[in-house]
């Protein structure tokens, strides 16, 4: 199985390629498995990502940051292969964050500030004809900052492992039992 890292900062790159050695040691490969390269995660062609070329797509709190989230999971659904997954743990919102807080630094380093509302996150993979997701885990985020809980007021924050299907037959998963 090969492994394809994309990040959009030659600086991670650097990071994650420098580790890269120390694996090939403790899992005993004779050669990488992985690879880094230079792209965005809304635009994956410029790592060189083909349709339909990617069984597995993970992501650790990165696509909040996104600010086109549409354009962002439509690209990871154009290199996902016919049955492939997406396995996301991210911050969502119980509510729509005010577009006012998008551009609050403070917010934006605590990944709070690109939250998607649960809602419109289904709404958005059944646009782009996505049936089948599955929460996995969900767990409430507190705030113990009171200068943050100012700026976010009622709005709860939770931390959601979702898995997402590319499927061709049915507009849900079907059930075998």
């Amino acid at each position: 199985m090969d492994v394809i890292g994309v990040d959009m900062t030659e600086e991670q790159l650097d990071v994650a390629r420098g580790h890269i050695g120390a694996h090939i040691t403790r899992f005993g490969y004779a050669a990488p498995n992985v690879e880094f390269r230079h792209g965005y995660i809304e635009d994956m062609a410029t790592a060189g990502l083909p349709d339909n070329s990617v069984d597995v797509v993970v992501s650790n709190c990165v696509l909040n940051l996104s600010t086109d989230e549409e354009a962002t999971y439509r690209e990871i659904f154009r290199v996902l292969r016919l049955r492939g997954e997406l396995h996301i743990a991210d911050v969502f919102a119980d509510q729509r964050v005010p577009v006012a807080r998008h551009q609050d630094p403070v917010l934006y380093g605590e990944c709070l500030n690109g939250a998607l509302y649960t809602e419109d996150f289904r709404r958005l993979l059944h646009r782009i004809g996505v049936r089948d997701y599955r929460l996995t885990s969900s767990r409430r985020l507190t705030i113990d900052n009171p200068g943050i809980e100012v700026k976010v007021g009622n709005i709860g924050f939770y931390s959601l492992t979702v898995r997402a299907f590319k499927l061709d037959l049915e507009d849900r998963c079907e059930d075998f039992g």
